[in-house]
């Protein structure tokens, strides 16, 4: 079977496998955790458009988490299957940031492209910040301003309250006449962090392509 999962959909399945966890400990009716544990099921299911037999399959196990040992081997069953992030050359990320002299992306093991919905990194020197994510079947990359907030808030993409900072994004509106516009959002200052708590990518996209219609 092939890797079907992408990074922020596996985030989602653990995220309704912790919470049949949670209710096998918290609850004393067996008939209400039995239902919660194949409504947690069928909630992990609707996450993809379709599932074949055998993908279907790998997801089951899910009903059937007792203990925390129960929750590691479901995750571990799932991790074969996750499909990374595209492996990216350093002559492509030089392509991508064209006016960028030196770049410092972070190394990518294969194990770390599948912990990766979007590849970002800060340039802590210039306090710049760059991102690569995969939109509509083609690497995008975006380049903006990050300044870090002095208090915690909601990230844009993940939605978890954590450490921000403000990424503002300069989108060409019309070339020759130079007219630009400001896109902004606060978003993790922990990228790493941010693709452990993804579970949807509608924030991110809307981020992506709104920053790339309006280059058009």
């Amino acid at each position: 079977m092939e890797a079907f999962i992408p990074n922020h959909l596996f985030n989602a399945i653990m995220r309704h496998a912790k919470q049949v966890w949670d209710a096998e400990r918290s609850v004393n009716d067996l008939q209400i955790k039995k239902e919660f544990a194949f409504y947690s099921l069928s909630k992990a299911e609707s996450l993809f458009e379709q599932l074949n037999q055998e993908q279907a399959a790998l997801l089951k196990p899910l009903t059937e988490i007792k203990n925390e040992q129960d929750l590691e081997k479901f995750q571990e069953s799932l991790t074969s299957y996750i499909y990374p992030f595209p492996s990216i050359s350093e002559a492509q990320l030089k392509k991508m940031f064209k006016k960028t002299k030196k770049l410092h992306p972070p190394e990518l093991t294969d194990e770390k492209r599948k912990q990766l919905t979007y590849l970002s990194w800060l340039d802590a020197g210039s306090m710049k910040k760059f991102m690569v994510y995969e939109y509509e079947g083609k690497l995008t990359a975006l380049k903006g301003n990050f300044l870090p907030s002095q208090k915690k808030d909601i990230c844009h993409f993940c939605n978890q309250v954590t450490d921000v900072g403000l990424f503002t994004v300069d989108v060409t509106i019309n070339s020759k006449a130079n007219t630009y516009k400001a896109l902004s959002n606060y978003i993790c200052q922990d990228a790493e962090s941010c693709n452990a708590h993804l579970t949807n990518t509608e924030k991110l996209d809307y981020f992506v392509a709104y920053s790339q219609s309006a280059k058009k």
